[in-house]
């Protein structure tokens, strides 16, 4: 940013002054999360920024995709290869795709089968409890992929009374939408069962030809808990995912744009946990043993004859130990992961079937510590011993100041590190893309400064700075000279990320609440920018309430400014960089509360019919209209 990040300093300086009407990503109440650190925190004591989707969150946009809802997170830039079900990137802080963990009730989700990356298109909203979305360093708590941020999804859980309830939704595109979720229990134990089926023609992806690209995807989960003493209880849970979604591929000879093509990827994933816990609230140490596991299964089509197919495996076994030090804490874990990456397909160009595995020891210790009744400071240490590459130690420091009822501020640094991807070290398709078994971890030192003002009782206005320093940077689209193929490389020089996070939330009356944000990003590589990164982005969103409670309308605006992107025209052409023109999303969505069982909802995407594109050559949805019921019993 130059000489911006002096600017900005001078406008944290004297943000207290300041009348700005933008809004808060996180309500002032002291809310416990769980990602913050190893063991539940305060919101108010973390040094990193933090936003908090809840459950009502969901309801007031009626989103079906997290993905939709995070466009107005701050620092969060989606980019979606075509219409609903198609491949969905999110970058936060203007890093890659895949330096973001995923934690999905605490197993990780990010998908070694698809470079690292998490499958955002795939992952709907209907048994989401609450998203805790935590940016900046974290690879000190999480490991590999939290070089960014961590966004961990909480479904729903059972409880002591027995509740049922579901939606039935219509719309644009014959898109079908519904699902199903109960509760049961008492003080002991708990079930939450839950099943979604989410389907839509999906429109056209590439910019010629008539061909619908359609999609669907059927979530199943269960969940349980069951306190067997006061110092004993087990906690359960299964998730799967099974989605089908069509695509185009490139057009390599004529255009280089995608073109109508008989393709799809199949998908399927599993998500299983078990764990325990022995010890109570008033125990000076508290025990922690899990086992978690992933699993995926990308098929891809061709004319309906399955092409390749990648897999991935991981297997997680942890122990915790949280020891209480008066009003302090210090937690002490070991894990140990293992992970495999599978491809099966016929030979033709090369021969892509491979078996790769890789293992990661780990030891992390995590201190919260508080000074007087103001300051929290958290410290964090991770030992990974990785089978691939050399051992590695990361940190971070979170220090958390409320000077006083009204204001508080924050402060975060850690180092990160993300490992290179199966794909990268061991090549896909050799006869198309050279292994490189040479590269190294790409390794980061971040920081963010940031600042929060209560106003009054109505206005919340947060500012946060943030830089980020990246080495060894893995450029995945390097030409050989000597094969004539594509490979990755370690770029030389420190890739820089730095920018400005602003938001706030107005409660204009009772009945009207103001919430928007902004965000300036510089992303930069070898003194270029970096692609699919906008360096200007930001949300304006009116919430309105009527008839008592019974009635509420959302209003969403969501900002994407231009970014770049790389065209890759027929050969001997060489690469291009373009220029992807900013837009506005603008979502509307009004509910009613016929009874205390029953509501009625509506909603519209892309209100406006904006034509954009996020990833060059690749259709986006245009305006869209859906309708539904919603039912529940036992609340």
């Amino acid at each position: 940013m130059k000489n911006q990040t002096a600017i900005l300093a001078a406008i944290g300086a004297s943000f207290v002054a300041l009348p700005v009407l933008a809004t808060a990503d996180e309500e002032s109440v002291d809310q416990i999360i769980v990602t913050g650190s190893r063991t539940p925190v305060s919101i108010n004591s973390v040094g990193s920024a933090v936003t908090v989707i809840s459950r009502d969150d969901i309801e007031r946009r009626q989103a079906r995709y997290v993905s939709d809802l995070l466009r107005t997170v701050p620092g969060f830039s989606v980019s979606q290869s075509g219409v609903a079900g198609s491949q969905t990137q999110v970058r936060v802080r203007g890093s890659e795709a895949n330096h973001v963990l995923v934690l999905i009730d605490g197993v990780r989700a990010n998908d070694p089968a698809t470079g690292d990356e998490f499958r955002w298109e795939f992952l709907t909203t209907a048994n989401i409890e609450r998203i805790e979305i935590v940016r900046g360093p974290q690879s000190a708590l999480w490991g590999s992929d939290a070089v960014a941020g961590v966004v961990h999804i909480i479904t729903r859980a059972g409880g002591s009374q027995p509740q049922v309830g579901g939606y039935i939704e219509a719309g644009s595109l014959n898109s079908f939408n519904t699902a199903l979720n109960g509760n049961f229990g008492d003080e002991d134990w708990s079930v939450n069962l839950s099943a979604e089926r989410l389907e839509t023609d999906g429109g056209n992806i590439s910019r010629s030809g008539a061909e619908n690209d359609n999609s669907d995807a059927t979530t199943g989960s269960l969940s349980a808990s069951f306190r067997a003493s006061q110092n004993l209880s087990f906690t359960f849970g299964a998730r799967a995912v099974d989605s089908y979604s069509q695509y185009d591929n490139v057009d390599f000879i004529v255009t280089g744009l995608p073109s109508d093509s008989d393709v799809a990827l199949k998908t399927r994933q599993n998500y299983v946990q078990v764990g325990s816990t022995i010890g109570s609230g008033t125990s000076r140490v508290k025990h922690h043993i899990a086992a978690r596991y992933f699993d995926s299964d990308n098929r891809n089509l061709a004319n309906g004859v399955e092409d390749v197919t990648a897999l991935s495996e991981r297997t997680t076994f942890a122990y915790q130990a949280d020891i209480s030090l008066g009003n302090d804490v210090l937690s002490m874990a070991v894990e140990r992961e293992e992970t495999s990456f599978e491809q099966r397909g016929p030979i033709g160009f090369g021969d892509p079937n491979q078996l790769q595995e890789m293992d990661i020891s780990s030891v992390v210790a995590d201190y919260q510590a508080h000074v007087g009744d103001n300051v929290t400071w958290l410290l964090s240490a991770r030992f990974d011993d990785n089978s691939l590459f050399d051992d590695a130690v990361t940190g971070r420091l979170s220090v958390a100041w409320n000077l006083n009822d009204a204001t508080r501020l924050r402060g975060n640094v850690g180092t990160g590190r993300k490992n290179p991807t199966f794909i990268e070290l061991f090549g896909y398709f050799p006869g198309q893309f050279l292994s490189n078994p040479n590269l190294e971890p790409e390794q980061s030192t971040s920081f963010d400064l940031g600042v929060e003002r209560q106003v009054n009782d109505a206005l919340n206005v947060q500012l946060t700075l943030f830089k980020q320093d990246l080495e060894n940077e893995i450029n995945g689209f390097v030409f050989d000279p000597v094969t004539f193929l594509l490979t990755a490389e370690n770029m030389p020089g420190t890739s820089k990320r730095e920018g400005v996070e602003l938001a706030a939330r107005l409660d204009v009356s009772e009945r009207l609440g103001l919430n928007a944000s902004y965000t300036y990003i510089d992303s930069t590589a070898e003194n270029l920018r970096e692609i699919r990164r906008p360096r200007h982005s930001g949300h304006i969103e009116f919430d309105y309430g009527f008839t008592d409670g019974r009635g509420r309308l959302a209003l969403v605006a969501a900002y994407g400014g231009t970014r770049t992107d790389t065209f890759f025209p027929p050969w001997p052409n060489p690469p291009e960089v373009v220029t992807l023109s900013n837009h506005w999303l603008v979502d509307l969505t009004a509910q009613y509360r016929i009874s205390e069982s029953v509501k009625v909802f509506a909603r519209a995407n892309n209100l406006l019919d904006t034509d954009y594109e996020q990833v060059y050559g690749y259709n986006t949805p245009g305006r869209a209209a859906y309708a539904g019921v919603q039912v529940a019993f036992g609340q």
